[in-house]
């Protein structure tokens, strides 16, 4: 499979481009520093669990910008991490459950068709669905918060500027 089915896909150019478009709105009604930055990461957190107070409530308006918008924000943020936007090619079109855009790292073999034979025992490639990780942050442990998602991303960045 192909790095740029992946990442050149016209859903997911679509989807990144109306959420991009719609963030200016979002920003306005919260207002703050929305400058993609770790820091704002945590704000994006506190504004979340402010306005939802349960998974249900998410999962009823995640294909609304409500949540679409801050999973954009918080996958742009993952990109300058080192992540890349993707869209699985094989992702149905209209789907009940939620298939569509993630962050993951550049080259991930789990994009190609025989990946079980590239993937080393101890191979950890983070990626993350930022609409299920906002979901998802409404069942986690109360001590956990969406910068973790940022977090991997870093560490993996800075583990292969290493060469670890």
């Amino acid at each position: 499979m192909s790095e740029q089915q992946w990442t050149d896909h016209p859903r997911l150019w679509a989807w990144l481009q109306e959420q991009e478009e719609a963030f200016p709105q979002w920003a306005d009604s919260h207002p703050g520093v929305w400058d993609f930055s770790l820091d704002s990461v945590d704000r994006l957190d506190a504004v979340l669990r402010a306005e939802f107070s349960s998974w249900e409530d998410i999962r009823a308006a995640q294909h609304t910008p409500q949540v679409t918008v801050p999973a954009w924000y918080l996958g742009e943020v993952c990109v300058r991490a080192g992540a890349v936007w993707k869209y699985n090619p094989h992702s149905p079109a209209e789907s009940d459950a939620w298939e569509g855009p993630f962050v993951g790292v550049p080259g991930d073999p789990m994009e190609d068709p025989d990946h079980e034979d590239l993937y080393e025992d101890d191979d950890y490639l983070p990626a993350a669905i930022p609409v299920a990780q906002l979901r998802g942050m409404l069942v986690k442990s109360p001590q956990w918060r969406l910068r973790s998602v940022v977090e991997e991303f870093d560490e993996w960045r800075l583990g292969t500027a290493d060469g670890v």
